[in-house]
């Protein structure tokens, strides 16, 4: 995946992570029509019904959830482009009947799949590595999930050492690490203390579910934005295992009430949906 940096143009030039919702595609043309159909729905919602919420409020949040589940998804899986838009069904329906609302954790997965999987085509401006890594750390205190830092570290190494490696994510990957002790000096509870079975069989199911997308993936199909070249499949299969490395830690960090609360595990649900979907396209008919 050779980087072509002379003609880039947009923002681009300035981050190697962003990326922009281009209309010219038909998928985002299609999330910029449905999301705000999703706004208004929620806001009708909580207009007629009691949701804790009032109408604005629950407008945003519902767009807001959506879209942070589509955009993860697009990273975690893509070659399914339908898998996205799964995402992004179950999170808006868990944001009306669970309340589920919270993004930072999406977010933080987001940026750690785009460090891993270059789905730009670019490898991380030094303006990026310091963003990510601010933002993970700021995250981590803000949530008190200090193993949130464990698949930071593990983003930075893996760019640093997969195809087209960025030797300085070696640096940032170290700095991960003290500041993890020092949260698990403070006191900061590293594993839930109220975990039952179902819980730790619910992360097996998922990371069983994971292994076996990783194991069968064949090449993708999917062009890097700003390059004639296809992304890299063992960086997409990275990426995928970081960001759900940061879904399972919210389970063993806070439990699965809290775990609930961020759209995180749509995005995971619906890559397994579709990954069982594609898998069935191609089994032959009797």
């Amino acid at each position: 995946m050779a980087e072509r940096t002379s003609n880039l143009s947009g923002i681009y030039r300035f981050s190697s992570i962003a990326r922009p919702i281009d209309p010219a595609y038909l998928t985002n043309r299609a999330l910029l029509i449905v999301l705000p159909l999703l706004a208004l729905l929620s806001a009708g919602l909580a207009a007629t019904h009691d949701m804790g919420n009032g109408p604005l409020g629950a407008a945003l949040s519902g767009a807001l959830v959506s879209f942070a589940a589509w955009a993860l998804t697009r990273e975690l899986a893509p070659d399914h482009n339908g898998a996205a838009f799964v995402a992004l069904a179950i999170a808006w329906t868990a944001n009306v009947v669970l309340a589920t609302s919270s993004v930072l954790l999406v977010f933080v997965a987001l940026v750690l799949v785009r460090i891993v999987n270059r789905s730009t085509g670019l490898s991380a401006r030094l303006f990026d590595t310091l963003s990510v890594l601010g933002f993970c750390i700021w995250a981590t205190v803000k949530l008190s999930q200090p193993l949130i830092l464990l698949p930071a570290f593990a983003a930075f190494t893996l760019d640093a050492i997969l195809k087209n490696p960025l030797r300085r994510h070696h640096l940032a990957a170290a700095v991960c690490l003290p500041v993890f002790v020092w949260m698990l000096v403070e006191g900061v509870a590293l594993i839930s203390s109220d975990l039952l079975a179902q819980d730790w069989l619910l992360i097996a199911v998922f990371a069983g579910g994971i292994i076996a997308v990783v194991n069968q993936s064949p090449k993708p199909v999917s062009y890097c934005d700003t390059s004639p070249d296809r992304l890299d499949n063992g960086r997409v299969n990275a990426g995928l295992i970081v960001g759900f490395v940061v879904a399972a830690q919210a389970l063993l960090t806070e439990g699965r009430s809290e775990w609930l609360e961020t759209p995180i595990w749509a995005c995971f649900a619906a890559v397994l949906f579709s990954h069982l979907a594609a898998r069935a396209k191609k089994r032959p008919t009797l």
